[in-house]
């Protein structure tokens, strides 16, 4: 790629996204993984819709943006931003603009910056990395390619096309010509022709022979017309996923890592792509949906509908990220592109707080770990994603501890969630931020009075809860034996986790007995097994009551309620458990078994 600004830029810096639809304003305050985001702001300008026939951005318009320049820049100032390292961008809307070059010389003028215009190729492939929409539509494909370092070890690192494309049918554009159509004949013209160019885009982006899915596409959507129909998806469920119209009880209020498969996608756009725009915004109240907005969703709708026609969708995620993100993360060192964000920012988080781990504490704790987690569930395919979540849980597992007992799992429950401080985290799907809420609740014993507790319960499915459950109570039991300095104690101990599967004599090692029949991927990514505790004797860390009885109860802790049972699998007539536990006493003359 054309390198767009000067690449030794240095933090802190700022960044002015000037889109089609808004103007957002951002200060990164290091070029780090996760892109720590001191402030941000979105001016509510629309040079599109703004231009009118004549194409022409309005003097009043032009002023509205210097003045809101002329903020950011007394922003940076106070936040001791270099003006150097100041970066604005302009995509669609100043693209197409007649009076382009007047309006930014006036906007360098009052301000002294200069604003690049990204070419629809630089757009497409700035939003692969942002995930980014607006007034243009970006079609391109984004995939990991290796790279081989000095140390011959494989790295990943973002691949695009190299021929992506942009497409002038962003919502502003589509709302006017539906607009100029009378009747259905000339709807029907539009969609067909909508139709036929995104088919010749997905044939132009070049898409890898490898990526091709007769299943269907994973598409991310991003930009605000396509993040209003993730919300709007949001509040046409309830807690348990049936219809409820213009509620909100979806436990996770969070666009980014949202996600719904491609029918009910289609379900959706059906149900409002033929909607009266001015009617829409009279009945339709949906959190973080603007009238303005609502006006739109029928245009995002029918070109939706035309994606949908044009690309068998499999999957859709809604993404808060845009050309803004795109930038800070084209920017980034390749040593900090490969790096987890989840993890990054994590490690951010809890780096000044003093109750969190101390590396050598965290590696025995996850050593551990290991030994009590079956790897079927460490696999880096499986749905729950335990691999990163475990590590992430376990340098966040120490933080409220010393909260009164009665907040302590709540408090835990909610760090990952929309509430908590980790809600602008990156790098999580909405069902691995609840499956994260639910191993750090359980790690701080369970009692969670709240009935978001449940909904995201529900969100999960009853076999995640099962494995996040068993993971929590394992961390709790960690945590309780060696307390200060975690980990420690563990080794002083002489505490040892051994893992059986659950198996008959005619099976290879390592198989588990599931009864038949069994959904395939219930069978392929969840299987009893059973974890052996054994305790050695005459231990003061582990005999004490308040210790043996928490570690004794484990196996009652982690099992269904009775009216779970029936259909934890989803077998007839089988009550199968994913974990049991034994705790084994090793005294002085025999082996006892509780």
């Amino acid at each position: 790629m054309v390198s767009l600004f000067d690449e030794t830029m240095k933090a802190p810096f700022g960044v002015v996204d000037m889109g089609s639809n808004g103007i957002r304003f951002g200060i990164v305050t290091a070029l780090t993984r996760h892109l720590p985001v001191i402030y941000e702001e979105r001016a509510p300008i629309s040079l599109l819709e703004a231009q009118g026939e004549d194409h022409c951005i309005p003097k009043e318009i032009i002023e509205q943006v210097i003045a809101s320049f002329l903020r950011f820049k007394t922003i940076c100032r106070h936040e001791g931003v270099n003006q150097a390292n100041v970066k604005v961008i302009a995509t669609e809307a100043t693209r197409v603009a007649l009076n382009s070059e007047e309006f930014l010389e006036r906007i360098y003028s009052a301000t002294q910056w200069k604003v690049t215009i990204l070419t629809k190729e630089q757009e497409a492939i700035i939003s692969s990395m942002g995930i980014v929409g607006g007034g243009s539509v970006e079609m391109s494909y984004i995939t990991s390619m290796h790279k081989e370092l000095k140390e011959d070890r494989p790295r990943k690192r973002i691949k695009t096309s190299t021929t992506p494309v942009s497409l002038p049918y962003g919502a502003a554009i589509l709302r006017k010509k539906l607009a100029n159509c009378s009747n259905d004949k000339m709807r029907n013209k539009l969609f067909k022709t909508l139709v036929e160019k995104m088919a010749e885009a997905k044939e132009t982006s070049g898409i890898p022979s490898y990526l091709k899915d007769h299943d269907g596409y994973t598409l991310y959507m991003s930009g605000g017309g396509f993040r209003a129909l993730g919300y709007l998806s949001m509040a046409n469920k309830d807690s348990y996923g049936t219809a409820k119209a213009k509620r909100m009880t979806y436990p996770i209020p969070i666009i980014s890592g949202y996600s719904l498969t491609g029918d009910e996608l289609k379900k959706l756009v059906d149900q409002y792509k033929n909607e009266d725009p001015e009617e829409l915004i009279n009945k339709l109240k949906v959190f973080r949906i603007s009238k303005r907005r609502a006006r739109m969703i029928p245009a995002t709708c029918f070109l939706v509908s035309a994606i949908i026609q044009a690309i068998k969708i499999k999957r859709v995620f809604f993404s808060e990220g845009g050309v803004r993100q795109g930038i800070c993360y084209h920017l980034l060192p390749f040593s900090e592109q490969v790096k987890d964000p989840l993890i990054e920012g994590i490690k951010s988080f809890v780096s000044s707080n003093p109750h969190a781990l101390k590396q050598d504490e965290y590696n025995i704790l996850y050593d551990f770990l290991k030994c009590a987690v079956p790897s079927l569930y460490l696999a880096p395919d499986h749905p729950l994603q335990l691999h990163r979540l475990i590590p992430a849980a376990l340098y966040l597992a120490n933080l409220t501890t010393h909260y009164p007992k009665e907040t302590r799992a709540m408090a835990a429950f909610n760090m990952p969630l929309a509430g908590g401080p980790l809600s602008h985290v990156p790098g999580l799907l909405h069902s691995e931020r609840a499956a994260l809420a639910l191993i750090l609740a359980y790690r701080q014993g369970g009692e969670v009075p709240d009935p978001t507790f449940n909904a995201i319960q529900d969100l999960l499915g009853k076999q995640a809860v099962c494995v996040c459950k068993y993971v929590g109570r394992l961390m709790e039991i960690l945590f309780l034996v060696s307390p200060r300095q975690p980990g420690t104690a563990l080794i002083e101990s002489g505490i040892q986790f051994k893992l059986c599967s659950t198996k008959e004599d005619d099976q290879e090692e390592g198989e588990a007995i599931i009864p038949s029949p069994v959904p395939y991927n219930i069978q392929r990514f969840y299987r009893p097994y059973t974890l052996q505790i054994i305790i050695p004797s005459h231990c003061p860390l582990l005999e004490a009551p308040a210790v043996i009885s928490v570690i004794e109860r484990m196996n009652k802790k982690i099992q269904h309620k009775k009216y779970e049972l029936d259909d934890v699998l989803g077998l007839d007539g089988h009550q199968l458990r994913l974990f049991s536990v034994d705790t084994i006493s090793i005294l002085p003359d025999k082996l006892a078994l509780k």
